[in-house]
């Protein structure tokens, strides 16, 4: 699996090589969300944003439905695997979706915390963990912290989605476009959450 599970501090070894031998050329649908411009960054400040428009994503809080942030037409599209694997925290904090492959230099997983403040823990001491790579954008409206920057062959998004609901995405590029590929993903399960 080319994913690395989400551990603070880990970030920068999850990597994903692109393989040297494929018996097919894969090809993948242009990423139609850019990485952050390097003016667009803010660096993280101390204390979390409020989020000016809370979303609720409880329909999707479960095993069966948390593979929904995301469609399977909207992984294809990504370059990503249309078929994903749903699975949830042994203390049912979290609900995990991977959308991981062998047939693809693109993999995402990400976890969606349907009752804590997953967002506003990126803040404060914890902002260490990103260093000078964390900095706060915006998704489709919704305030987000992003750990690095492309090119880069991992990136971790954190998306806010109300008070007590965000979302992780991590996402790994066989072409150092992984921060891209976190926040169009981002931005999709945004728009999938307000429609």
């Amino acid at each position: 699996m080319a994913i690395c599970v989400v551990v603070a501090g880990v970030l920068a070894g999850c990597t994903s090589a692109p393989s040297e031998e494929s018996t097919a050329p894969t090809t993948t649908a242009p990423i139609t969300t850019s990485s952050p411009a390097v003016s667009a960054l803010t660096p993280l400040p101390s204390t979390p944003p409020p989020i000016a428009r809370p979303l609720d994503a409880s329909r999707y809080a479960t095993e069966g439905t948390v593979c929904d942030l995301l469609t399977d037409d909207q992984a294809v599209e990504l370059g990503l695997r249309g078929t994903a694997n749903p699975y949830n925290a042994n203390d049912g904090s979290m609900l995990t979706c991977s959308r991981n492959g062998f047939d693809t230099d693109r993999d995402v997983e990400y976890n969606f915390w349907p009752d804590s403040d997953v967002f506003a823990a990126q803040f404060g001491d914890r902002r260490r963990q990103g260093g000078d790579d964390a900095h706060l954008v915006d998704v489709a409206g919704q305030p987000a912290v992003v750990n690095g920057n492309d090119p880069q062959p991992a990136c971790l998004v954190t998306l806010g989605l109300a008070e007590r609901q965000g979302v992780e995405v991590l996402a790994s590029d066989g072409k150092n476009r992984a921060c891209a590929l976190a926040m169009a993903v981002a931005e999709r399960m945004v728009r999938n959450t307000t429609g």
